[in-house]
């Protein structure tokens, strides 16, 4: 017991750490289900399985999978209005907290640290609900327009997606949000204006975030196919980057990687692949 109370006080993310764990557990999940429903659909089966979820919203996965909020049940036309930007959101924060929160573990243990003991764990989740909401925001200017994409324009997408990627890895903007991930801010200690002052903290930290990765993460809301995959390659690509002690050699490998990966899915789509 006094071990594991020791670990816990070594490590005050220790419940964010977790939930991230079990947030990849569930895209998992969701992912193992999709490919069982698209299984199933195949021989005659409900396509409407576990995989829904995660195939709802963006590109041809997800026009393939949709569930009933995204599809009507025998037309198959896609419902107008905002039913498919609502439906697509629950995923886009998952992933959003898989990719992102990760790199804003450093963060969150400066939020946990420099709270009172009795509230580090609220003022940690005060921070991580506001980052999130940054991402969520995000989300809701990005899956109105792309969930209205064909199928057929899925691979064009993602390659324009990962050529704008590469360009902005090579910006001054991107390096200058880059260096405001890392920066801290003092925390008021009681009252509301510790909440108030976690909460400047989050937005700030995820706006830098935002600013810094959002063209990575453009990405997500075109992949149509391993989006999991995706999923993992970017999220430790954005890891590389954030902890790199030579940013700008990084930035400018990963510009080189997202170039290369927009030149061969333009090739596969002109191929036909």
């Amino acid at each position: 017991m006094r071990t594991a109370l020791g670990t816990i006080g070594r490590r005050p993310a220790l419940g964010v750490e977790l939930g991230i764990a079990a947030t990849w557990l569930l895209l998992l999940a969701a992912a193992t289900g999709a490919v069982g429903a698209a299984a199933g659909s195949s021989t005659g089966g409900s396509s409407l399985g576990a995989g829904s979820l995660w195939l709802c919203t963006f590109g041809q996965g997800g026009m393939s999978g949709m569930g009933p909020g995204m599809h009507e049940a025998r037309g198959g036309a896609v419902l107008a209005g905002g039913l498919p930007l609502l439906s697509g959101l629950p995923m886009w924060g998952l992933m959003a907290g898989a990719m992102m929160l990760p790199t804003a573990l450093p963060a969150v243990r400066h939020v946990g640290v420099n709270s009172l003991y009795w509230r580090r764990r609220r003022a940690m989740a005060e921070f991580v609900a506001v980052y999130l909401a940054v991402w969520t925001g995000f989300g809701l200017l990005v899956l109105g327009p792309l969930s209205s994409l064909m199928p057929t324009d899925s691979g064009i997408a993602l390659a324009a997606a990962l050529s704008l990627a590469a360009l902005w890895q090579l910006t001054p903007l991107k390096r200058r949000a880059q260096r405001a991930c890392h920066r801290a801010r003092p925390l008021p200690p009681y009252g509301w204006r510790a909440s108030a002052g976690v909460a400047r903290f989050g937005l700030f930290n995820g706006g830098a975030c935002l600013a810094s990765c959002w063209a990575l993460m453009l990405t997500m809301a075109v992949v149509s196919s391993a989006r999991l995959a995706w999923m993992a390659v970017l999220t430790a690509v954005v890891l590389i980057e954030k902890t790199n002690l030579k940013p700008r050699r990084t930035a400018l490998r990963i510009a080189t990687l997202a170039a290369a990966a927009a030149e061969g899915t333009a090739l596969a789509v002109l191929l036909g692949y």
